[in-house]
């Protein structure tokens, strides 16, 4: 049998150069500056978020235009976006269509218009358009809409007062819906 090795005892550790009282002081002051650090992250983390939002919100106001472009006089109802951030179109209570393409939008741009509808005058519908031009010049005509921006704050607008809403509620009944120029006509009968 090998002989048992016997260990020697544990002597103290040397104590620290400096006072008891100075180590347990260092260590709760460490201690206070990491969650005075952390509190201040989240605040920062806060004001950060709350800024971001600000930077982004979409302001869509509607807009009734009567020029005569190019000769041809025409009236044009549009959703502006005066606001900072982008307006979520594809949320919102009318379906935009952009006049160039006929192609949903999704997002209506900061300082950016779409038109919502837009008829010219022609011989067959003089009459009807200047009727339109007269309702539409009158005070007190306005568009009802809806819009969220892209962090799903959503606004309602009815006669130009801006309302905070959960969301857009399509209301088919009372919306407008222009006809796509890709519409399918019925055919001529033979």
């Amino acid at each position: 049998m090998p002989p048992e090795i016997i260990e020697p005892p544990h002597t103290a550790q040397k104590a620290s150069s400096l006072p008891r009282w100075l180590e347990w002081t260092a260590a709760i002051s460490a201690l206070v500056i990491s969650v005075c650090s952390i509190g201040i992250a989240l605040y920062n983390a806060n004001i950060e978020s709350r800024m971001l939002k600000a930077n982004s919100y979409p302001y869509l106001i509607g807009a009734f235009d009567d020029a005569a472009l190019e000769g041809t006089e025409r009236i044009d109802v549009q959703l502006r976006n005066n606001g900072v951030g982008p307006a979520e179109a594809d949320k919102a209570a009318a379906a935009l269509v952009d006049i160039h393409d006929n192609e949903p939008t999704r997002f209506v741009a900061s300082k950016d218009s779409v038109v919502v509808f837009q008829i010219a005058k022609t011989a067959e519908n003089s009459r009807e358009w200047e009727l339109l031009d007269r309702g539409l010049s009158a005070k007190g005509v306005s568009i009802d809409y809806c819009y969220c921006s892209v962090f799903d704050e959503c606004w309602k607008v009815e006669a130009r007062i801006h309302t905070p809403v959960k969301a857009c509620v399509r209301d088919e009944a009372r919306e407008f819906r222009p006809l796509s120029r890709y519409t399918a006509s019925p055919l001529p009968p033979a």
